[in-house]
This record gives C-alpha cells, structure tokens and sequence, in this order.
C-alpha cells in the first residue's frame, strides 16, 4: 500500500472531527483534517467544498476505521 491519505470521514463542523481526530492520533495513527481552516474562516463555503475532511495514511484506514466503529461514529 503507498503513503496516500485517504478520507474516511467528513462533517460540516470541524470541531467533530478534531475530537475523533485525538481518539485516533491516542491509537498512534497519523491523520489530518483537510479543509479545516477553511470552514473556519468561510463557513458558508462547507457546503460547497464538501465540509472538513478527517485524512489518515491508506496503510491505516482499516485500523483507524475498527476504532470509528467501537466508538460509534460510523456503522
């Protein structure tokens, strides 16, 4: 698997995502939030851009997708 990050999930409130973000990072998973500081200078582009994106490494997105799921952020 190459380095890539890829997008595993997305909300119009970055402050959402900066949480699990912490719980992820806590686990030793490297991940960003694309888009963050856009939302937070120009809130009215979320929607337009697709609101914030939560990024980790392709190699971790398995990993970091169990721990969405034992914490309830995804089905």
């Amino acid at each position: 698997m190459s380095d890539n990050f890829i997008t595993i999930l997305t909300s119009q409130q970055p402050i959402q995502l900066a949480i699990i973000r912490g719980r992820l990072e806590s686990e030793g998973i490297e991940c960003f939030i694309k888009d963050e500081l856009t939302i937070q200078v120009q809130p009215f582009y979320s929607n337009a851009i697709g609101g914030a994106k939560l990024q980790v490494r392709e190699s971790d997105v398995d990993l970091a997708n169990e721990i969405l799921r034992e914490g309830g952020y995804i089905k």
